[in-house]
């Protein structure tokens, strides 16, 4: 083993943990100076009494620590640790009320700013498909800012409802793509309270979309298209006058109701909602990411692709993504990029085209491997590319199939 990767690893998911040098410390019974002299590699880490310890402390696996594996299986990049904080965030009392106490401390504008630019961070995570940062981090930061609103002064109380908006519509979307439902649903319904306290148009249109994609993955689709709509017919009104940031969060409203309406194998609504996106699409004229939204005409084709694959018209969703514009697509974060060919090779593996599913999941996990070896749709995917493979499946295959942590 090489020290300085075992400390840099020690580092990694200390930080990751949320843990200070000395707390870490005090969970192994070591003093702060022996954590700097392991982290910097400056002192080996190699008995396994110790390594079991440090690693028990951190709560991951030995062969994680020492990177034993190559092929480490990703499974989630939020573990059990994670989640369990995250459960935790969403639960606590000072989430939803004020009457047990505040937090001794006033925040000022400043500690506001500072919150919102670490969600900012998140969702930029988020849009790089980087899932194992957010759980990192997310759990931490939920307390502070439901705290920070808790004790803010009226003056500064609107900033910090939109701020922990924020963070709870970041928890929702990342959860509903790992399927964690149960967190995902309280985050979406509580980012909505928020954003409808503060009362800003778009903040609210984000929010619905989130609930929407919630009532979608919970059974719910009329509802969720019956929200999306209402959410649309409230912002029809300033439509003609709109900017490129109200286009865009309008605009992502039939896009996600053409995906809801594609889940219910509704296809004469799936197509009227995305052409109605189409349409706000084309208007904005360019590829934007106002709100984290990645709207434009390029993602509008993207969504149309995963409307085909949803309605299993195969074939269509590889004649628009023979439409998709290259240059547009580099510009879109990971996040978008690695979807869409997912949705591409889901395509492909649905017309019977299982190599060129194959190096299409390849093309994604180079993109973002999270993305990809993470997210239990693209890993069904490998799983049920593998089954189907006439013979012995290729090394790529089995290769990804194992680093997705699928069994043997």
């Amino acid at each position: 083993m090489d020290n300085a990767e075992v400390g840099a690893r020690v580092r990694q998911w200390r930080l990751r943990r949320g843990l200070t040098r000395r707390q870490f410390a005090e969970r192994v019974g070591r003093s702060p100076s022996w954590v700097d002299k392991i982290e910097s590699g400056e002192r080996a880490l190699v008995r396994l009494p110790m390594l079991e310890q440090v690693a028990e402390a951190l709560g991951i696996r030995v062969e994680t620590l020492t990177g034993a594996s190559s092929t480490e299986p990703h499974r989630s990049p939020l573990d059990a640790v994670d989640v369990s904080a995250l459960r935790t965030a969403l639960q606590r009392v000072p989430a939803f009320t004020s009457l047990y106490g505040t937090p001794d401390t006033e925040p000022t504008a400043r500690d506001i700013r500072r919150l919102r630019h670490q969600v900012e961070y998140l969702w930029t995570s988020f849009q790089h498909a980087r899932y194992s940062v957010i759980g990192g981090h997310l759990p931490r930061l939920l307390v502070e800012t439901q705290d920070m609103l808790q004790a803010a002064p009226d003056t500064e109380r609107t900033a910090a409802r939109e701020t922990l908006s924020l963070a709870y519509q970041l928890t929702a979307s990342t959860m509903w793509k790992l399927k964690e439902r149960d967190l995902a649903w309280l985050a979406a319904e509580r980012g909505f309270c928020l954003a409808e306290a503060v009362g800003d148009p778009l903040l609210i249109s984000d929010a619905a979309r989130r609930v929407g994609h919630g009532l979608m993955h919970t059974g719910h689709a009329d509802q969720a298209l019956d929200l999306l709509r209402a959410d649309m017919d409230r912002l029809d009104a300033d439509l003609g006058t709109a900017d490129a940031e109200y286009l865009s969060v309008y605009g992502m409203l039939p896009l996600m109701a053409s995906v809801v309406a594609a889940t219910k194998q509704q296809t004469a609504t799936a197509r009227e909602f995305i052409a109605v996106g189409s349409v706000i699409a084309d208007r904005l004229g360019q590829d934007s990411n106002e709100h984290w939204t990645a709207f434009g005409p390029t993602n509008a084709k993207l969504h149309q692709v995963n409307v085909f694959v949803e309605l299993r018209e195969y074939g269509d969703a590889l004649a628009t993504a023979a439409c998709v514009d290259p240059a547009g697509l580099s510009l879109l974060p990971q996040e978008r990029r690695a979807a869409y060919l997912v949705d591409v090779a889901r395509a492909e593996a649905g017309n019977g085209a299982l190599r060129a599913a194959l190096e299409r999941l390849r093309e994604a996990d180079r993109v973002a491997s999270e993305e990809v070896r993470c997210r239990p749709l693209a890993r069904e995917l490998i799983g049920s590319l593998r089954d189907r493979w006439p013979q012995q499946p290729p090394l790529e295959l089995r290769t990804l199939a194992e680093q997705a942590g699928l069994p043997a």
